[in-house]
């Protein structure tokens, strides 16, 4: 499993689930692998960056206005919609 794997498997739930999510669960994703796969397969940072690229390639993803917090919510779609 690498990072860019393990995130395109959250992208699809949120994206077949309708659901937003915000920038700290792709960060928590380092640690959420650690405990799935017994390694971590790589740190926060590195899912941050891994995210910027499949969002432009492989999804439509949207950033959304949060009126709650400073931190960015998204939204998820399929590049064919």
């Amino acid at each position: 499993m690498t990072v860019k794997e393990h995130l395109i498997l959250f992208l699809d739930y949120h994206l077949a689930n309708g659901k937003t999510f915000k920038t700290h669960n792709i960060q928590d994703l380092s640690s959420r692998g650690e405990v799935k796969y017994g390694y971590r397969l790589g740190s926060p940072g590195t899912y941050t960056r891994q995210f910027r690229y499949i969002k432009e390639d492989l999804y439509d993803i949207k950033k959304l206005k949060s009126t709650t917090s400073n931190e960015a919510m998204w939204e998820i779609r399929s590049k064919n919609d």
